[in-house]
């Protein structure tokens, strides 16, 4: 297959790289691009793991939702490019795109964390593939010594993402990627109604320009999700996109996704439990029934208020 109409590649060997976009010699400006709101127990980490890269040439840009904890205290002691915006995370990112000067802009969460001090040099040069890559998109990993919740949470991403790019199912390169501000300019806004999913939306429309994607299996760690806790609120959120916008925001149809949960997901906890004696994968069960939980209760709740509306309306 010729590589330009490809739309996802997996490390790919530096002998197959076509164009220069990245030179050694005049290494290009990467602004990592963070929205924050009281997260003073991840931001720390993931800022010092910034600032900590050898790569020469970079900049740290926050927004912050007004956080009222000592998230501000320590953004500042990492950079002096700190910006506010309360509303919808489509909002946030497109504005700390706007306030951006990098080449290369990096759209990170606030709980990402590098690895090593050479990540950022050897991901960027994944760029030089070819002329059509807007996007390099890192794989994430539990943290080490991370809680079973988050181990649980990463084994399972894994296998769903390996499954949707063997089948080329999905959008890829959402969240925690480098993209080239090029290419984020040619599809216009980040959609500003989107709090959730607002990744997928500018995934998919780098897709319909053509534009491809590099997943890189030099890893991030991502400290999400600690707790059972933490994971089921954020089910409503992401519940309340799906029952507005459907799976389609993601490029998979609601049979991917019970397919995934259901026939991928607890076959994996099967293997982790009886071979790799895994015990995050216990925990497996309570993660489906949080987001069937959410999704349900989201459905009943919209149903209810358009039915009172649809009953007022008449009365009126």
């Amino acid at each position: 297959m010729n590589k330009n109409n490809e739309y996802i590649v997996i490390n790919p060997d530096e002998r197959n790289f076509s164009a220069y976009v990245i030179r050694d010699n005049d290494l290009p400006l990467v602004s990592f691009c963070i929205p924050t709101k009281n997260n003073e127990f991840t931001l720390e980490n993931c800022l010092l793991s910034i600032a900590s890269q050898n790569y020469p040439n970079l900049e740290i840009i926050i927004v912050d939702g007004y956080s009222s904890d000592n998230t501000l205290a320590i953004a500042k002691k990492f950079t002096n490019k700190i910006y506010f915006e309360d509303k919808k995370l489509g909002l946030v990112r497109q504005k700390s795109i706007d306030y951006s000067n990098g080449l290369i802009i990096a759209l990170f969460d606030s709980d990402i964390i590098i690895p090593h001090k050479n990540w950022l040099m050897n991901a960027v040069k994944y760029f030089n593939y070819n002329n059509k890559v807007s996007t390099v998109w890192p794989k994430n990993i539990a943290p080490p010594n991370c809680s079973l919740m988050t181990k649980l949470y990463f084994n399972f991403w894994k296998i769903i993402i390996e499954n949707r790019i063997r089948n080329r199912k999905g959008f890829f390169g959402g969240g925690n990627s480098l993209f080239l501000k090029k290419s984020l300019n040619d599809i216009g806004r980040i959609n500003d109604e989107l709090h959730w999913g607002e990744d997928f939306d500018w995934a998919k429309k780098l897709k319909e320009q053509g534009f491809m994607v590099l997943y890189i299996t030099d890893p991030l760690y991502h400290d999400t999700m600690r707790t059972f806790k933490e994971f089921f609120y954020k089910q409503f959120t992401g519940a309340d996109t799906f029952t507005e916008h459907g799976f389609e925001l993601m490029g998979l149809s609601t049979r991917d996704i019970l397919y995934e949960h259901f026939i991928l997901g607890f076959s994996g906890m099967i293997k982790g439990l009886l071979v790799d004696r895994d015990k995050s994968w216990l925990y497996y069960p309570f993660l489906v029934y949080a987001r069937l939980y959410a999704y349900v209760y989201t459905i009943l709740i919209k149903w209810y208020r358009d039915r009172r509306i649809f009953k007022n309306d008449s009365k009126n």
